[in-house]
């Protein structure tokens, strides 16, 4: 079934790229649909393939099992090889958009295939224009992937994902996820107009010890132009996480102001502010008092909770466009349906990224940050991650590019002993037609 749904996503996605046709009205404050979908450098690209073998180091995978005295098992180092293929591009019509962003990779650490690992992420985003005053936004987003440090890999699928952060995975288990979405956006004057839009998700885990999650948001928005260059406007949200198997779910309702403006003509900066009311119910494991331990012959139960919370929320992005790069800078305080194991949860997250793609040999990507969950009614210590990582490309004869990649996150619990790091290094030649240098992610 889980295979099934993200088989049928990729089936309409190969469908609709066969079918679409027009160009594109431009990117809002609020944008969604193709904006962004197989960029590279911060600039739209034709579309790529890339098929390649890289030899693979990893250190720190966090296996579900624990060894004879009850310990956490942290695998050793693995080495092995690492098969990726991939494709990404956009394409302009004259009303409309569509943009693609796909990788996957096999990775192979013998042992007779117990630490065998598979990735795969898609991202298809498609923009219509379909009348003066009317434009649709869609975007689906689904994939599968058996540890973090190769999802970090992936770069910037997971920007448009809300429900799934590779940094936030405590543990290496596979994990399935779909999202999909669509926005209508009314265009009442040059100045102003009205979005409102919908999305569903769900995800799915291969260990009965972690826990899914499903939902679904509504978003309703206005934006006014004060001047060519600036936006200012309100968005409401609601979004509702459930968890199956698990007696829990979440509400949230969320108000919030933003700006947007552009200046000096390579800069561009956004500003969202509000705050969101989380109303959250579940279950919780409490320790019983001593008396009441003897009388039931156990030393902890379970129990029912309710919380309800007003917090406030908001985004910031810094970006700078190059003639061959972009440099960006984000922030962002939402709320996040977990991990699996951390449910509804506020976070607070941070970035910085530089990509470059040169116009005969190289292409280069850097990025960094943090994030951190603290859950809203569980109980349990909050979690914090590091990440970062870069990956660069050089252009050889035969349409063959030298790539290599490393990738580095450190994640705790506070108040607890558990810390893990974790190290990625991969170098190979990857297989490309193209004018330009490749750049995966």
């Amino acid at each position: 079934m889980k295979k099934g749904l993200i088989v049928l996503a990729c089936s309409i996605a190969s469908t609709a790229f066969a079918q679409l046709g027009g160009g594109y009205l431009g990117p809002a404050v609020l944008s969604s649909g193709a904006t962004g979908v197989g960029n590279r450098g911060g600039e739209q690209v034709d579309l790529r393939f890339y098929a390649g073998v890289m030899g693979v180091y990893n250190s720190g995978e966090q296996a579900i099992s624990l060894d004879s005295k009850g310990n956490l098992v942290t695998l050793g180092a693995l080495v092995g090889v690492s098969v990726n293929w991939g494709a990404y591009g956009s394409h302009a019509w004259k009303t409309a958009t569509l943009g693609l962003d796909y990788h996957g990779d096999f990775e192979d650490y013998g042992g007779g295939g117990a630490n065998n690992m598979i990735n795969q992420s898609l991202t298809l985003g498609y923009t219509k224009q379909v009348s003066r005053r009317l434009r649709f936004d869609a975007r689906v987003t689904g994939g599968v992937f058996n540890n973090a440090l190769g999802g970090l890999g992936f770069g910037p699928m997971y920007t448009s994902s809300q429900i799934l952060q590779p940094s936030t995975l405590l543990f290496d288990s596979r994990t399935y996820f779909l999202q999909g979405g669509l926005n209508a956006t009314y265009i009442q004057s040059p100045r102003t107009s009205y979005t409102v839009g919908g999305q569903g998700f769900e995800m799915w885990q291969q260990s009965s010890q972690l826990v899914g999650m499903q939902g679904y948001s509504l978003t309703g928005s206005v934006e006014h132009k004060l001047s060519k260059y600036t936006s200012v406007g309100f968005t409401y949200a609601r979004q509702h996480y459930s968890y199956p198997g698990t007696f829990g779910q979440s509400d949230i309702d969320s108000g919030m102001l933003f700006v947007g403006t552009t200046f000096d003509r390579y800069w561009s900066f956004t500003l969202q502010g509000g705050v969101y009311h989380a109303e959250v119910s579940g279950l919780q494991a409490v320790t019983l008092s001593p008396v009441i331990a003897a009388l039931l012959g156990q030393s902890a139960s379970v129990q029912a909770f309710y919380v309800a919370n007003y917090l406030p929320s908001g985004s910031a992005s810094l970006t700078r466009k190059f003639k061959r790069g972009s440099l960006n800078f984000s922030f962002s305080r939402m709320v996040m349906p977990g991990n699996g194991i951390y449910l509804t949860s506020k976070s607070d997250s941070g970035m910085a990224s530089y990509s470059y793609t040169g116009i005969r040999k190289v292409g280069l990507n850097v990025n960094g940050g943090y994030t951190s969950l603290a859950s809203l009614g569980q109980g349990i210590p909050p979690y914090r991650a590091w990440f970062g990582g870069a990956g660069m490309s050089y252009s050889l004869p035969y349409k063959l590019h030298l790539t290599a990649q490393y990738s580095y996150f450190y994640n705790e619990i506070q108040t607890q002993a558990y810390n893990n790091t974790g190290n990625m290094v991969s170098a190979g030649l990857t297989f490309s037609p193209g004018s330009i240098p490749l750049s995966i992610w």
